[in-house]
């Protein structure tokens, strides 16, 4: 008899007090209360649903009500309300993982998700950058149950968590440098605006950029913390009209747009592809060579390690491949970012240092999984990045092989950049010279104890050498 799958519960919902996530036999599954199935079935029945998700708003979601699925879901589940069904979106990213631009967009797409809603008589109940995720360079909201029918449409009660998800951190980010990886792993809730005033001098927290959406709430909270009344305000109001609130909602969602500066390309790696040390005939045989490798064993997902601009992650994508294009540059991820949102491309761009790459957070540190929990590939690239592992990050070969190993499922594309190479010889000023050892031979015989070397080819008028692999089953 076979076995029956039983379904997972998604850490990340936990919190919501209209249901959860789950997974079961490859379907992204939702469990929802009264209210909230309530709430869908007149989104489906209006049309409004369908039209949020032709806009490319929301994420296809449907009522389960295939009987069958409908029982055993019941069987396992029988206290909530009804079950939703989610497209799947994989892989996962979060918003620490994110360029400016990515952010912005996130934030931009949950401005026009409460327009179009306020337009209808709805809202959103929650504002958090999470309920948000990336398919094809484009922002897609996950979080169904967060809309409501609000008790007034003049005010939107998440516009204070909408401020610390994505104008604080784009403000903190645009005029002071601060990354976003270090506001969101800090605090899951972004920052508030006690942390981005003390940021700024008093001068610049009169002038317009930041006097509507950090001094005046600023101001405000601290007036209201001095304030002896602990009884509950009621947000009921004869106000019906969202008039008001969608004047402030365009007003963010242009303020937004600016702080992104978008696809900026001033980082320092951003023009590596201009002025690498590779000369003409040294890339077209490295790209020949990948092509080739690519063409011939057409993985289905690729990982493309130290991406910089994407030129290989593009050559992933042309062989079929959905690509994951990691890069610790910001700069670099906008700019491919940008490319990828414009050609509507299967690759996903993310903010990540694979020496230091996002941890697993949130309550016992099981909300958010970490990126080598999330990520893994049928190929990895790992194109003219062993030097900066082994010398900047200091790591051994056998950590990064086994990182690597780690990273795919089945086959491995490393360039070896010897110590003689222009670019080693850079990271090499200052620093004492321990990498007498680090050779191409003790690299091959190193990444030998996980993987088999199937192709080795010295890179025409370069030092270089590419190796391709597959990797051992343990």
């Amino acid at each position: 008899m076979p076995q029956v799958e039983s379904p997972v519960r998604q850490p990340g919902s936990f919190r919501d007090p209209s249901g959860f996530v789950f997974e079961l036999d490859g379907r992204i599954l939702r469990a929802v209360d009264e209210d909230c199935l309530r709430t869908v079935r007149e989104l489906v029945d209006s049309g409004l649903l369908n039209q949020l998700i032709d806009e490319g708003l929301v994420v296809r979601t449907s009522i389960v009500e295939e009987p069958d699925l409908l029982r055993r879901l019941e069987e396992v589940y029988p206290q909530p309300a009804g079950f939703l069904q989610h497209e799947r979106i994989c892989p996962i990213s979060h918003p620490y993982e994110w360029s400016p631009s990515m952010l912005a967009d996130a934030g931009i797409c949950t401005l026009d998700l409460q327009i179009r809603l306020l337009e209808h008589g709805y809202s959103l109940k929650d504002a958090t950058a999470y309920n948000i995720q990336f398919v094809r360079g484009r922002p897609v909201f996950i979080d169904i149950p967060s809309i409501e029918r609000p008790p007034r449409l003049d005010v939107w009660i998440a516009l204070g968590q909408f401020g610390r998800m994505f104008t604080n951190p784009l403000l903190l980010n645009r005029y002071k440098g601060q990354s976003l990886r270090s506001c969101f792993l800090a605090d899951l809730d972004g920052s508030d605006v006690n942390r981005v005033q003390r940021a700024f001098s008093r001068l610049e927290l009169l002038s317009p950029r930041l006097l509507l959406d950090v001094t005046l709430p600023y101001w405000f909270g601290r007036r209201a913390s001095r304030l002896d009344d602990t009884q509950p305000r009621r947000l009921e109001s004869r106000q019906t009209s969202p008039a008001a609130q969608i004047m402030n909602l365009r007003r963010l969602r242009s303020k937004l747009g600016s702080l992104a500066g978008k696809n900026r390309s001033d980082g320092h790696w951003a023009s590596y592809t201009e002025t690498c040390s590779y000369t003409d005939r040294a890339e077209e045989s490295k790209v020949r060579h990948v092509r080739s490798f690519l063409e011939e064993h057409r993985p289905a997902s690729v990982l493309d390690v130290g991406s910089n601009t994407g030129r290989y992650s593009m050559l992933a994508m042309e062989t079929g491949a959905e690509v994951v294009a990691v890069d610790s540059d910001a700069d670099c991820v906008d700019r491919l970012y940008g490319q990828v949102r414009r050609e509507n491309r299967p690759i996903l761009p993310m903010c990540v240092d694979i020496a230091n790459p996002s941890p697993a957070i949130g309550f016992c540190n099981r909300e958010r999984a970490s990126f080598l929990d999330r990520i893994q590939a049928d190929c990895v690239l790992a194109l003219a990045v062993i030097h900066h592992l082994h010398v900047t990050a200091n790591l051994p070969l056998t950590g990064i092989r086994d990182m690597l190993a780690d990273l795919c499922k089945q086959y491995l594309i490393l360039e070896f950049v010897p110590t003689d190479d222009v670019m080693f010889r850079k990271l090499m000023q200052f620093r004492v010279d321990l990498y007498q050892e680090f050779t191409l031979e003790r690299c091959v015989e190193i990444f030998g104890e996980r993987f088999d070397v199937v192709g080795q080819f010295r890179l025409e008028d370069s030092s270089r050498t590419l190796l391709f692999m597959t990797k051992r089953s343990r």
